[in-house]
């Protein structure tokens, strides 16, 4: 049976070519009647669309053409595969995928300046915390999976879920873990306790857990394991309601616990004043042992031949600590003329083991396509690692509030990382501003 995506490829296609028929033969209230039935027929039989399909791509008129152009916007990374795909839907639907290459930093202010405009993509790559943003703007379209929800991992159908509806199809989910030099530690510690005296036995290292988020650029999303440790939280949530912004739990006496760890780990000297790209540095000099940080270091790992190995972020004191767990997936345009095409698009061709696994293999994020795991973990010890991490953690919130979390909570445990504030200081004034922002 033909894919969904042919058939209202077909009608397309059927419908520009009444239009052509219009404009071209005098007889123009039979070639418009005929025209149309075909049209209808291809919506109801598979059959029908195949014939519509390939007569159209034999006529191939501007019109068509035209008409069944996506355009897509992706980063470096993601955008070949989308290249190379581009000639196999060419041939088998007459759709001519147009991808357009957009810096990752800057295609989330892109989008949402051009979308309304009528001059943004019909598709885009984007982070699940953009969720909110794009669904309350109107920039997003919602999206139907057909009741292939159990082909994804749940955790990523939650991520891009706003007030009940689905704004994204799916395609990686990503925790934090632990990297470890293995010529400097040959075991992964368990606990915290375990890796301080790990370090302890190194007595020549400076910076023994390379954590982003001091020196010059303050980090809360590597930092947040330490806030949830103990129960703290950002935001009060219930699985009916949502997210209660009301109740910010910055302050709470858990967050501030767990955050009293990060500071004694600090003082301590366990923890440095080291930003992301110091923290990796290290890592790749082999001159620090542990660096937390995500599964898009891996590929640079590998070529430059570390001897190195993932864990779960050590216990601390019994309690897990919980990772941010984010994901990225495929939104469609609101704006588009194109959203039903997009939509069976991104089911018919990216929602596939070999796609997926394509796009894992280009920037090897833990897939939220089953298949797509099933594949690339099997043996492979690593993507079970950040697998488990992510089934530790809880999404990042997906609101638009959240805009107002980021700079306060950075800010104030960049001042902890650097030794200038501690943590009861620094979390009862990242509550208080947050609350300010929000009021």
């Amino acid at each position: 049976m033909r894919s969904r995506f042919a058939v209202l490829v077909g009608l397309v296609l059927a419908l520009a070519l009444v239009a052509a028929a219009c404009s071209s033969d005098d007889s123009g209230e039979d070639t418009t009647t005929t025209a149309a039935a075909e049209a209808e027929a291809t919506t109801t039989t598979a059959a029908a669309a195949e014939t519509t399909t390939t007569a159209a791509a034999a006529t191939t008129t501007a019109a068509a053409t035209d008409a069944i152009e996506l355009v897509i916007w992706a980063d470096e990374k993601r955008a070949p595969v989308l290249q190379d795909l581009a000639p196999q839907v060419l041939e088998e639907t007459g759709v001519q995928l147009v991808v357009e290459l957009i810096d990752n930093a800057e295609l989330r202010e892109q989008v949402t300046t051009a979308a309304p405009a009528g001059e943004g993509p019909d598709i885009f790559i984007g982070a699940h915390d953009w969720t909110g943003e794009m669904a309350a703007t109107g920039i997003s379209a919602p999206i139907d999976l057909g009741g292939r929800d159990n082909e994804w991992f749940p955790v990523s159908i939650a991520a891009f879920n706003f007030d009940g509806q689905l704004y994204a199809v799916p395609y990686a989910t990503e925790a934090i873990a632990n990297y470890y030099n293995m010529d400097l530690v040959p075991e992964a510690p368990e606990t915290l306790a375990d890796l301080t005296a790990a370090c302890d036995a190194l007595p020549d290292i400076t910076n023994c857990w390379g954590i982003p988020g001091g020196g010059d650029a303050g980090d809360a999303y590597h930092n947040y394991p330490f806030v949830s440790v103990d129960g703290g939280y950002i935001f009060g949530f219930d699985a009916t309601s949502g997210y209660d912004v009301t109740d910010v739990g910055l302050d709470s006496e858990e967050a501030i616990s767990g955050v009293t760890t990060l500071e004694t780990l600090v003082t301590e000297g366990y923890v440095g004043d080291v930003n992301n790209d110091d923290a990796k540095n290290l890592f790749l000099e082999g001159s620090e042992p542990f660096f937390l940080s995500g599964p898009w270091q891996l590929n640079d790992f590998d070529e430059a031949g570390i001897n190195y190995g993932v864990a779960k972020i050590p216990t601390i004191d019994g309690a897990v600590p919980g990772p941010f767990v984010g994901a990225q997936g495929w939104f469609i345009n609101a704006f588009s003329d194109n959203t039903g095409v997009a939509e069976s698009f991104l089911l018919d061709y990216i929602a596939t083991e070999e796609v997926m696994t394509a796009l894992y293999e280009a920037d090897p994020r833990n897939p939220a396509f089953q298949a797509t795991f099933a594949v690339i973990s099997e043996g492979n010890d690593t993507a079970k690692v950040f697998a488990l991490s992510a089934a530790d953690g809880v999404p990042m919130p997906n609101i638009p509030e959240m805009g107002s979390v980021w700079t306060p909570l950075s800010d104030q445990l960049l001042g902890l990382r650097n030794g200038v504030t501690d943590a009861a200081t620094a979390m009862t004034a990242a509550a208080d501003q947050v609350r300010t922002a929000l009021e």
